[in-house]
């Protein structure tokens, strides 16, 4: 009798283990984290009452509103390229990298 009992606790025990990995394992699964997005552009205009800056993205011509950190405002210009990596799942910018302007050749 006492064998039984603890083949029944032991096999209690492994399929409680059990369900707590598959547990585990499917919050892994069901929460995908979402990718920060990067927006290479030109500045079309600056807001700085609202923090926003609006960009022409370079492969799609599409204008996207972007808000920025006051600090990082004050140092961005209209006509600048940039390549903004934003806050994932966010318009806000998380990082602002000013691209060097490219030289054109001498005729």
């Amino acid at each position: 009798m006492k064998k039984l009992m603890m083949v029944l606790v032991a096999g209690l025990v492994m399929i409680s283990f059990s369900a707590v990995g598959f547990a585990a394992e499917e919050a892994k699964t069901q929460a995908p984290k979402a990718k920060a997005e990067v927006v290479k552009g030109e500045i079309v205009s600056i807001d700085a009452a609202k923090n926003e800056i609006v960009i022409k993205e370079k492969k799609t011509n599409a204008e996207k509103k972007i808000v920025v950190d006051p600090k990082e405002i004050s140092t961005l210009k209209q006509g600048e390229m940039v390549k903004v990596i934003l806050k994932a799942g966010t318009n806000t910018a998380e990082k602002i990298k000013v691209m060097p302007a490219k030289k054109k050749a001498a005729k």
